[in-house]
């Protein structure tokens, strides 16, 4: 009895050794991502530059699960093959700053239905747009005739409209003179808008500088004989070397930590020449375009 059960067991030893092995069995598939493209559906919605820097990818056959996140461009190995779905979300650098990758929420994902080939390379273009309902609060490309920002009362020097000097088109300029340092730039929101404390609240912002300046939010508070701004500063942008940059500002905290508590608020921006810091010898120099305030409800 013990010989008949070896011998079944040597046969099946047998027969699993002369089985033909997948050729391709853990070789991975790969997946290549050179950009991404913002598709604006609707000229209200303005520019499609963007910011859009990382690409969280998953993957799967039966079942989708998260690969990873990636900065654009890369090329990464997957284990699926087959019929596969593929998921893409935008991610951002918040804020511009590298530890804070989150993806933005104002974009839809990018899915798609393929086949994956084993030691085959797929080249992905995720191709976004901006999500239903969001509220495009504030637009403006300087583009159009007059501005909806404007001086403040206390503000030492006025900013221009300079033609061709946008990141496409027109664009608002700063100047403090270099031997300046007394005055101070301040502009503001022509309008005051409702922001609300739930859902999600991103300024997305093009600009280009050689100097630092200020971003922030006047909340304003009524009261039975006036009404005044009560001041939140919320962002600190510094010097591009000469290069254009997209950011996105998440204006959730200072909503919601806001001391006006109203909801009522009128975006700035301030500058000012500092004897240690702004560049010696030039003038300070400042130009922001494209500028989106944006809100989706939860």
């Amino acid at each position: 009895m013990k010989r008949i059960l070896i011998l079944v067991i040597a046969a099946a030893i047998v027969m699993s050794s002369c089985k033909e092995k997948d050729p391709y069995e853990g070789v991975p598939a790969f997946i290549r991502v050179d950009e991404a493209v913002v598709d604006i559906i609707d000229p209200s919605q303005g520019t499609a530059m963007h910011g859009v820097t990382d690409c969280w990818l998953s993957a799967g056959s039966t079942k989708v699960s998260t690969i990873g996140v990636f900065e654009i461009p890369f090329e990464v190995p997957v284990l699926a093959s087959g019929n596969v779905r593929i998921d893409i979300e935008p991610g951002i650098k918040q804020s511009g700053l590298d530890a804070k990758r989150n993806v933005y929420p104002m974009l839809t994902n990018y899915s798609i239905d393929t086949v994956l080939t084993p030691n085959t390379t797929l080249k992905l273009t995720p191709h976004y747009s901006y999500r239903q309902g969001v509220n495009f609060v504030l637009m403006e490309n300087f583009d159009q005739m007059g501005s909806k920002f404007e001086k403040s009362d206390s503000s030492t020097y006025d900013f221009v409209v300079a033609n061709g000097e946008g990141f496409d088109g027109y664009a608002m300029k700063v100047v403090i003179p270099k031997d300046e340092y007394s005055g101070y730039f301040e502009c503001r929101s022509s309008d005051v808008y409702s922001l609300s404390k739930k859902g999600e609240t991103f300024l997305e912002i093009s600009y280009k500088c050689n100097d630092k300046f200020n971003f922030g939010m006047f909340g304003l508070v009524e009261s039975a004989t006036s009404t005044k701004g009560v001041r939140e500063n919320v962002y600190t942008f510094y010097p591009t070397d000469g290069k254009w940059k997209r950011v996105y500002i998440n204006l959730n905290s200072a909503i919601i930590n806001s001391a006006s508590n109203c909801g009522q608020f009128q975006p700035f921006f301030t500058a000012v020449r500092v004897d240690s810091l702004s560049p010696v010898g030039q003038n300070t120099e400042i130009f922001i375009d494209n500028v989106k305030l944006l809100h989706l409800e939860n």
